[in-house]
């Protein structure tokens, strides 16, 4: 039977009607796609979806296949600080702190006045426990990021030295600026 005439408490009525039932359809059509995403990933492959897991020796193996290529460049081109800076990374990756100082020093002889390059000889530092060296290096990141107004970086630059000085407590100012 159709009304012509609808009255207010009516079209609540409707109107509520409506909204459950859509809430309904969308929970059906969200578990609905779930199920099928989960399906497709099943019938795929886990491991083509999110990739296989490296063991360490592989990804050793391809770091130092890294090295040999950074090495390759630096020979090519010995003015490339980036190769230098890509070669401390590497470095680190590998644990290997003292060779990834002289890369970041040779990246920095080249390029000074690279906050990064300042940043992350810092942490080498920080790794070999050469605190005072680790302070300087992250001081003057936190300089040359004051510089550039990059605030977030120097949030970040301002709480490594604040963990330095917690970490570090025997150092004074006098001891990190050599006087």
């Amino acid at each position: 039977m159709l009304h012509l005439f609808m009255t207010p408490d009516s079209l609540k009525h409707i109107l509520f009607d409506v909204t459950s039932e859509n809430k309904r359809t969308s929970w059906f059509r969200k578990t609905f796609l779930i199920l099928c995403l989960v399906n497709l990933i099943w019938s795929i492959g886990y491991k083509k979806v999110w990739g296989e897991v490296t063991d360490f020796k592989t990804y050793r193996k391809a770091a130092q296949q890294e090295i040999i290529r950074q090495q390759g460049i630096i020979q090519q081109d010995p003015m490339d600080f980036q190769s230098y800076f890509e070669l401390g990374l590497v470095y680190l990756t590998l644990g290997r702190h003292k060779e990834e100082v002289q890369a970041y020093k040779e990246a920095l002889s080249l390029n000074p006045k690279s906050a990064l390059i300042h940043l992350n000889l810092s942490i080498a530092y920080d790794h070999l426990n050469k605190g005072s060296k680790a302070i300087h290096h992250m001081q003057r990141a936190n300089n040359l990021y004051t510089i550039k107004r990059n605030h977030r970086k120097i949030r970040a630059t301002q709480r490594h030295l604040k963990r330095y000085y917690l970490s570090y407590p025997g150092l004074s100012m006098k001891k990190i600026l050599g006087r």
